[in-house]
């Protein structure tokens, strides 16, 4: 997932962070399928944090090595 980090860096995350970078306000915007959201403009996750349950270390881990 492309996101905007607070000092105006672009890098792609595992969507699975989105939440914690949100949380953390390391990030300023990311890019969804219909274009840029602005984290404190427009609506984002509602919610606590999905955990990262049902997948195995090496799922884990795969998907890890692709960014």
């Amino acid at each position: 997932m492309l996101v905007i980090f607070a000092n105006g860096e672009e890098k792609v995350v595992p969507a699975y962070k989105l939440d914690n970078l949100i949380q953390e306000k390391k990030i300023v915007a990311f890019l969804r399928s219909d274009g840029w959201a602005e984290v404190d403009r427009d609506p984002i996750r509602k919610g606590p944090p999905q955990t990262w349950t049902g997948h195995r270390w090496s799922d884990f881990m795969t998907k890890r090595s692709q960014y």
